[in-house]
């Protein structure tokens, strides 16, 4: 599961932008919750999940081939 886990990862943050991203989201939710305002948290933390969830998706359909050509194995669910 860890290794699943870091490729996810790794093709989640291929791109100075999409690294921003991620790291502003990130702090957007601990920002809430510092802030102790548990809804804002849950709100943020399901779009990151979901939009996460949504891109990762979207670059595995667009890039099989490269995946496959970099060693990656990529299977339906």
């Amino acid at each position: 599961a860890m290794t699943r886990l870091s490729r996810a990862r790794w093709l989640e943050v291929r791109d100075e932008a999409a690294l921003s991203r991620a790291w502003a989201e990130h702090h957007a939710i601990l920002a809430a919750a510092r802030l102790g305002d548990a809804d804002e948290a849950a709100r943020l933390l399901s779009g990151h999940i979901v939009g996460s969830r949504d891109r990762l998706v979207t670059s595995l359909a667009n890039d099989r081939r490269g995946l496959r050509a970099r060693g990656f194995a990529v299977v339906a669910a």
